[in-house]
């Protein structure tokens, strides 16, 4: 070889290994993660096979969900991420302290930084009002005041107190007001057997935002999306929601049924409905578990918005009577459209410190099984761009149950109930996947993923495949049976199945349980407007004003008019070949976005059109895409809400800004 050949060969040899560490290092982040476990981060290849396109979040014969760009400039030019909010300047007088020998908590007063603040003050005095459950949610209250002195152990059987310190005296010069929720040590429990079954079956803990779709999570959560790339994640990419709002997809989570199961058994608008049912952590109590269940502004949680909520206790510790209370006990500050501050926290801080209570209790301190609900609406329900302002700080929380052995032990699922349904994305042309893909990911510890390789092996190859709600209530009750000889799982619905076993390939909606118009499998063209889909779209109108007068409403709210059709789409069909089909039956499916006036409502609606050009349309089916807060407050119930504009002498509607030129989605 020439000395040119040999210097020849040797740039290339270089050009090749520089070009291999870029691609490293531009891939380091997010192939190969930091681990949680500290195992080596590359490991994470071998359960990460490539099957999947790129631009898709699910790609095979029977449905193509397209995977869309976060941060597309549409997007940016409306994302202005806030900044974080603390709601007091003042630093703690009041401090819980937990004694891990005695299993109790204690109230610490700091006397020295009350002379720091309040340096005119001589002598000053505590007390304590402890918050009691009543006969049911909607009945909570107070014993009080009584006065406790420094380093009061608090008794086992108070789960939440409100403090007060005042002027010696004057008790209506308040020095401070705080509230603090105790994860108690429960009675009657088996050490030895628990510490057991805590080493054979994991802890589950979920983690919800409301309105978190999988793009706006990575948009506006990024350190938090940091987080769960990390080994042991796997994040659904295929998981679509199956209901309209919280409720629709909650309770089949939860129970196992769909809508129009858990809708017949019982009226949600009637007390005791919700006590019905056979829940998760029901199935998990049985098993020997604790059970938890917190979620943040009260007043419209998930089981109180217009309904009734729980006569019994529905888990071992349940947060709603401590948060109901002080919500009407302590200042509140409103932020993103809800109560963000409660007294000197954010409401959202009492769920997540009351999780890290019982991880601290129960995993670190005296191992027991746990499974616990933490939900939060606060900062994510009505604007998109909030969760930016506490991905911080919920990374910190993520970090703390890490220090206390969580992540060691229990398997953890981060999950939304569904997306943006309203507000400025609901303009833009991903808002149809926007509003349908939430965000779901979930974490198996170390131990488990080695004890059971075929579970992680599944979650791995189910990440590019649909899946549903139902499908992750199946999950979470398998974590029950495996291991256990002749225990199966029951499902409500045949085709449904847990994600811990690999999805079918082929997969389409009706398989897992996802209604037409939630899904986002199927292919759609757009259509020009015509007369005739005028002519559908004012009959889906006539059929919200004949819902509205079928209630008793029609006195009550606006009769409604189309105002303008923006885009209308058809369902393609296909054969086994790729080619174009005719529809079963010769029944097209469209779907539709329009304005009606006086309101300036803007809806989505899906509909059936036969032969006869005869429209089929459920009212499920025509979805609100901006806010009717402020215009439905003279009626109950979700379905009436969205539709109705309330009448009111002299009332003016207050007309929302619609881009005509909307291009709707591109699937």
């Amino acid at each position: 070889m020439t000395r040119r050949q040999v210097a020849k060969y040797s740039r290339l040899t270089l050009a090749i290994f520089l070009v291999f560490c870029i691609f490293i290092l531009a891939t380091r982040d997010e192939k190969f993660p930091t681990a949680l476990d500290g195992t080596s981060s590359i490991e994470r290849t071998t359960l990460r096979p490539a099957i999947f396109k790129k631009d898709f979040c699910v790609f095979d014969h029977k449905c193509k969900i397209p995977r869309l760009n976060p941060f597309a400039d549409e997007v940016i030019g409306i994302f202005k991420p806030p900044k974080f909010k603390e709601c007091t300047d003042q630093r703690d007088i009041i401090n819980v302290v937990y004694d891990v020998t005695k299993r109790q908590y204690l109230l610490h007063v700091n006397a020295t930084l009350v002379g720091i603040l309040y340096r005119n003050i001589t002598a000053f005095a505590c007390i304590y009002y402890e918050i009691v459950r009543g006969a049911n949610d909607s009945i909570t209250w107070k014993v009080g005041p009584v006065p406790f002195e420094q380093n009061w152990f608090i008794p086992h059987h108070i789960n939440g107190i409100v403090v007060e310190c005042y002027v010696a005296g004057n008790r209506s010069r308040v020095l401070q007001r705080d509230a603090f929720s105790f994860v108690q040590y429960p009675s009657g429990r088996n050490e030895q057997v628990d510490e057991a079954r805590s080493r054979i079956n994991p802890s589950v803990i979920m983690l919800g935002i409301d309105s978190m779709s999988q793009m706006n999570f990575q948009r506006t959560m990024p350190l938090t999306a940091r987080f769960v790339r990390q080994l042991g994640w796997y994040e659904m990419l295929g998981y679509n929601k199956i209901g309209d709002n919280t409720l629709p997809n909650i309770m089949p989570l939860l129970t196992g049924l769909t809508s129009h199961q858990w809708r017949s058994q019982c009226n949600v608008r009637l007390p005791g409905c919700f006590d019905q049912f056979t829940y998760l952590w029901n199935h998990f109590r049985n098993a020997g578990y604790l059970t938890a269940y917190a979620e943040d502004t009260p007043s419209i949680d998930t089981f109180h918005y217009f309904t009734f909520g729980f006569i019994r206790k529905p888990v071992d510790y349940y947060l709603r009577p401590f948060l109901y209370m002080i919500q009407h006990i302590l200042k509140t500050v409103k932020l993103f459209g809800y109560d963000y501050c409660l007294g000197r926290r954010q409401s959202y801080r009492y769920v997540f410190d009351y999780c890290l209570q019982l991880v601290q209790r129960f995993v670190q301190d005296t191992p027991k099984p746990i499974f616990g609900i933490f939900w939060s609406n606060s900062f994510s329900h009505d604007d998109f761009s909030g969760p930016a302002s506490v991905d911080r700080d919920f990374v910190s929380y993520l970090e703390r149950y890490k220090e206390h052995g969580l992540f060691d032990r229990a398997v953890v699922v981060l999950f939304s109930d569904h997306g943006q349904r309203q507000g400025p994305l609901m303009n833009l042309a991903s808002s149809f996947l926007e509003e349908r893909l939430p965000m779901l990911h979930i974490y198996l510890p170390p131990w488990y993923r080695k004890q059971y390789p075929e579970f992680a092996q599944a979650l791995d190859v189910n990440r590019y495949r649909l899946s549903s709600t139902l499908d992750l209530h199946l999950t979470l009750k398998h974590l029950l049976v495996q291991g256990q000889a002749g225990l199966k799982l029951n499902s409500s619905v045949s085709k449904c199945q847990s994600l811990l076993e690999p999805l079918p390939e082929n997969r389409s909606c009706e398989d897992a349980a996802i209604p037409e118009h939630w899904c986002t499998c199927d292919s759609y063209v757009q259509v020009p407007i015509s007369n005739l889909l005028l002519y559908w779209a004012r009959t889906v109108v006539y059929r919200i004003n004949k819902y509205l007068a079928s209630h008793d409403y029609a006195a009550k709210c606006a009769h409604l008019k189309l105002a303008k059709l923006l885009r209308a789409e058809r369902k393609q069909f296909f054969d086994d070949d790729g080619a174009a089909a005719v529809p079963p039956q010769r029944i097209e499916t469209y779907r539709i976005k329009f304005v009606t006036r006086p309101n300036g409502g803007l809806f989505r609606a899906t509909f059936l059109a036969d032969a006869e050009r005869n429209v089929k349309v459920q009212e499920e089916f025509i979805t609100r895409l901006n806010s009717y807060r402020n215009q439905s407050f003279c009626v109950s119930g979700h379905v009436a809400q969205k539709f109705c504009a309330c009448l009111e002498a002299n009332q003016s509607f207050t007309v929302i800004n619609i881009d005509v030129n909307d291009q709707g989605t591109p699937c």
